[in-house]
C-alpha cells in the first residue's frame, strides 16, 4: 500500500435503505461459512446494517456497491493496496482477514488466528515427539502462510533450531526438500492440502510416518485426511471467533467507537492431533491428544480411559506417571487454562465460555471457576481487559 495518509470519508448515507456490509471470500468452504456466520451474528443485532456475502471475483460488485455509496463496510482477505485505497476514498470502512491483528495509519482493522502460538504448539509436538530437524512448507506470497513460517522459525530461533522452508509443492521439489531434512524430522505446512502432498512425497520416498516425518497442516479439513489414507494433525482455525470479532470491528469501525481491547490479539487455534504426527504408541498419549482437541467434550476421567482403551485404574497411573497428576487434575487443569484463554481473547459471553470449556451449565462453571482463580469469570475478564 502506498504510504500516503487516507483520510477516509464517513460512509454515505442513503435515505430509507439499509446500509450494507460486503463478506468478500475467495472461496466460500465450510469453514468461511462459519466466519460469515459469526459476522451475521453481530451485524444483524443493528436494525441498519445488512450482510451481503461475496465470493470468487468480488472485486468488481465491491467496487460498483462503493460507487453508488450503498457500501458501508467491507470484511475480506484484500491483496492489493491501491485496491483498497479506492474502496477508503469511497468512505468504505475495510477489516482485514488472515494479516496480523491490529489496526494500520489509514485505519484498516486486520484479524488473524495467533500465529505465534500455532507455531508454539506445533514445536511442542514435534519436538516432543523427537524431532531432529523442522521444516515448513507455505507458498511466499500468501499473508497467512508468510505469518505462520515467520512465526514458526521465530518460535525454532528461541530453542536453537532453525526450520529449512520449502515454498515450492511439485513432487521434485518435495523429495529434494524432504531428503535434506535430517531424520528424524517434523514439519509444519500452510494447509492441510500441502501437508498431504508432504505425505505424498514422503511415501514416494519410503519414509514412514510419523517414524521418520511427523506432518502438520492447517485447516482441520477431514477430507485431506480422507484422500492422504491416514489422519492429518491440523490445527482448526477459529474461523466463527474470528468473524465475530470482524463483526464487533466493523460496528466499531461505523460508529466512531474504540476497538475492543481483545482486537489486538490473535485468535487461537486449536491443535487436531492425529497419526501424521502422533509417534508415541502409548495409548495414554492419543487419549490426551483427543482431550486436547476436544476442550467442548463434557468428558470425565473414566470416559477418558475408555477412549485410551485402557482400565481406569491402569489409566490412572499411566497419567501420574506421565504427568505428574491424576486425570481429574489434568482436566481440570487444561479446562481452566482454555477458560482463561477464552475470557481473556474472546467476545463470548460466559455461559458460551462454559460449554467450550466441557461446562454446560452456567452456574457449575462459574463455581468451577471461582475455585480455580478465587474470582468470578466476570471479573477475571474484567481485569484481563484492563492489563
Amino acid at each position: 500500500m502506498r504510504r500516503k495518509q487516507i483520510d477516509s470519508p464517513k460512509p454515505r448515507e442513503l435515505p430509507f435503505q439499509k446500509r450494507l456490509v460486503a463478506v468478500a471470500l475467495p472461496l466460500l468452504s465450510e469453514g468461511e461459512i462459519a466466519l460469515v456466520q459469526g459476522v451475521r451474528k453481530i451485524l444483524e443485532k443493528n436494525g441498519n446494517l445488512e450482510v451481503v456475502v461475496l465470493s470468487g471475483g468480488y472485486e468488481a460488485p465491491l467496487r460498483n456497491l462503493a460507487q453508488t455509496g450503498q457500501l458501508a463496510g467491507a470484511i475480506g482477505e484484500f491483496m492489493s493496496g491501491v485496491w483498497l485505497e479506492s474502496l477508503l476514498e469511497q468512505g468504505v470502512r475495510i477489516v482485514r482477514l488472515g494479516e496480523v491483528a491490529g489496526r494500520d495509519r489509514n485505519g484498516i482493522v486486520s484479524l488473524a488466528a495467533d500465529t505465534a502460538a500455532m507455531a508454539r504448539e506445533a514445536l511442542r509436538v514435534l519436538l516432543g515427539g523427537g524431532a531432529e530437524s523442522l521444516g515448513y512448507v507455505g507458498p511466499a506470497g500468501a499473508p497467512g502462510s508468510v505469518q505462520l513460517g515467520e512465526a514458526f522459525a521465530a518460535a525454532s530461533a528461541e530453542l536453537g533450531k532453525e526450520p529449512i522452508r520449502c515454498p515450492a509443492f511439485s513432487g521434485v521439489m518435495l523429495g529434494r526438500f524432504l531428503g535434506s531434512l535430517q531424520r528424524p524430522a517434523g514439519v509444519l505446512c500452510a494447509s492441510d492440502h500441502l501437508a498431504r502432498l508432504v505425505l505424498a512425497a514422503a511415501s514416494g520416498a519410503g519414509l514412514g510416518v510419523p517414524r521418520d516425518l511427523a506432518v502438520i497442516g492447517v485447516g482441520n479439513v477431514r477430507m485431506e485426511s480422507l484422500h492422504a489414507g491416514l489422519g492429518i494433525s491440523s490445527f482448526e482455525l477459529p474461523l466463527g471467533e474470528i468473524g465475530r470479532r470482524a463483526g464487533e470491528a466493523m460496528v466499531a469501525l461505523l460508529e466512531g467507537a474504540p476497538l475492543p481491547q481483545s482486537h489486538a490479539r490473535g485468535v487461537r487455534a486449536v491443535l487436531h492431533e492425529r497419526e501424521s504426527s502422533l509417534r508415541s504408541g502409548a495409548r495414554t498419549a492419543r487419549a490426551l491428544a483427543w482431550l486436547r482437541s476436544h476442550p467442548s467434550e463434557a468428558v470425565n476421567a473414566g470416559e477418558l480411559a475408555r477412549i485410551a482403551g485402557m482400565s481406569r485404574r491402569s489409566f490412572e497411573i499411566a497419567v501420574r506417571a506421565e504427568c505428574g497428576c491424576s486425570p481429574g487434575e489434568l482436566l481440570r487443569g487444561l479446562r481452566r487454562e482454555r477458560a482463561e484463554s477464552l475470557l481473556r481473547e474472546t467476545s463470548l459471553d460466559i455461559a458460551s465460555v462454559g460449554r467450550e470449556c466441557g461446562y454446560p451449565d452456567h452456574a457449575v462453571f462459574s463455581a468451577a471457576f471461582k475455585r480455580w482463580t478465587g474470582s468470578p469469570p466476570s471479573a477475571f475478564r474484567e481485569r484481563a481487559g484492563r492489563r
